[in-house]
């Protein structure tokens, strides 16, 4: 198993591993180490008594805050003496995540990999034409297939957020998803908020937002290039509307944001508000015989929602 350490000045690893959680959910694998100003104790004690508590045959990655910070250095040293142990300057999100995620432990490729992929995502977003171009370290997009192979939709999803952390580190991952397409007009009628998706995107995804007409004048030319296929859905209207005319055997509900008047739905940790417009699409789409679940990550426990 990889057990991943986050350790720095100040709150800042505690933050990191607060953020981690409200992306994939409660993970077992990732812990937080701090040193605080008024701190007797070495940070590597601190980090060997974590350690102590890992099987004997956990691969420890450690990601420190900077380089040539106090914390990176104690954590070299330590590594100098003891096998098994990784340890990287600098975090970023994407870094830790990709670790988090990570089912086996990275090879030195795999790693390097990972690195330039963390080290790619910092983008100055107000002129992303302007940022460097990052070095392809990932698998790119293959060509669209000419085998008539047909696509295979692998999560249909309503989310109010589209395209973010949740989705681009847990769902794609779980599902192999080498496109994604949201439905959403606002977004496909408004060339920032496309722009900002483009953004959000993983690099080796394909991404298309749609309008509604749009997503379905698509669907025979989609089936035919033997993809695995994410469909995204803003809202439950725009949902409904595209399952009238095709229906999805299941929809996973992601998040559906909070508004007066909303009942909670999916348990009291989930994510899913429904108000009264809102479920009586929910009741169309059961009534059309699709299957919704309440999921919010993998992690999560996945509720059957049968009835309104």
């Amino acid at each position: 198993m990889n057990q991943i350490i986050l350790a720095s000045h100040g709150g800042l690893a505690e933050g990191a591993l607060d953020t981690v959680r409200m992306v994939v959910g409660e993970v077992s694998n990732a812990h937080a180490v701090t040193l605080e100003r008024d701190d007797r104790e070495p940070i590597t004690a601190k980090v060997k008594r974590l350690i102590a508590t890992f099987d004997q045959g956990d691969t420890v990655y450690v990601l420190t805050d900077m380089l040539g910070s106090s914390v990176n250095n104690a954590m070299v040293e330590y590594a100098a003496t003891r096998s098994g142990l990784t340890v990287i300057a600098g975090m970023n999100m994407p870094l830790v995540l990709a670790l988090v995620l990570s089912s086996k432990p990275l090879s030195a490729g795999e790693l390097r990999a990972t690195l330039a992929d963390a080290r790619s995502a910092i983008v100055d977003c107000t002129s992303p034409g302007d940022a460097c171009e990052p070095v392809p370290t990932t698998t790119p997009a293959a060509p669209v297939p000419t085998t008539g192979k047909r696509s295979q939709i692998a999560l249909v999803r309503l989310d109010y957020r589209l395209l973010h952390g949740q989705v681009v580190f847990s769902w794609v991952g779980k599902t192999g998803a080498n496109r994604i397409i949201v439905v959403d007009g606002a977004s496909a009628h408004d060339e920032v908020k496309k722009r900002a998706l483009k953004l959000a995107k993983p690099a080796n995804v394909r991404l298309n937002v749609f309008d509604v007409e749009c997503a379905l004048s698509k669907m025979k030319k989609l089936e035919m290039l033997g993809e695995k296929v994410m469909f995204i859905f803003g809202n439950t209207h725009e949902l409904l509307e595209f399952s009238e005319r095709h229906a999805f055997p299941e929809v996973n509900y992601g998040a559906t944001a909070n508004k007066d008047g909303a009942v909670q739905y999916g348990g009291k940790d989930g994510s899913v508000f429904l108000n009264a417009s809102e479920q009586a699409d929910t009741k169309e789409l059961l009534g059309l015989g699709t299957k919704i679940f309440v999921q919010q990550t993998p992690t999560y426990k996945r509720v059957e929602l049968e009835s309104l």
